[in-house]
């Protein structure tokens, strides 16, 4: 019967083990994700009629090409001219 609870006790212990180094690998996978950079996306907007130029946050469901807002300057449209991530 000794045997048996040794085994057992070894087997407990390895499996105690496994568990604390598996949570230390995942401790440490979420530690470097946490630091990946994070990126911001900009875009960036011409006039249509004076080539006035103005650097927005970009939002969901603009593309390259898309008159978006009027121009602060003369009235005239503006064109999204580029998109770029920092």
């Amino acid at each position: 019967m000794d045997s048996v609870n040794s085994g057992t006790e070894i087997l407990l212990a390895v499996l105690l083990v496994a568990v604390i180094l598996y949570l230390i690998y995942e401790s440490y996978l979420k530690k470097k994700r946490e630091e990946s950079p994070r990126y911001v996306t900009r875009e960036i907007l011409v006039c249509l009629n004076c080539n006035y130029v103005i650097e927005k946050d970009f939002e969901p469901g603009d593309f390259i090409g898309l008159i978006k807002d009027t121009c602060p300057r003369c009235g005239g449209k503006m064109r999204i001219k580029g998109i770029y991530s920092v």
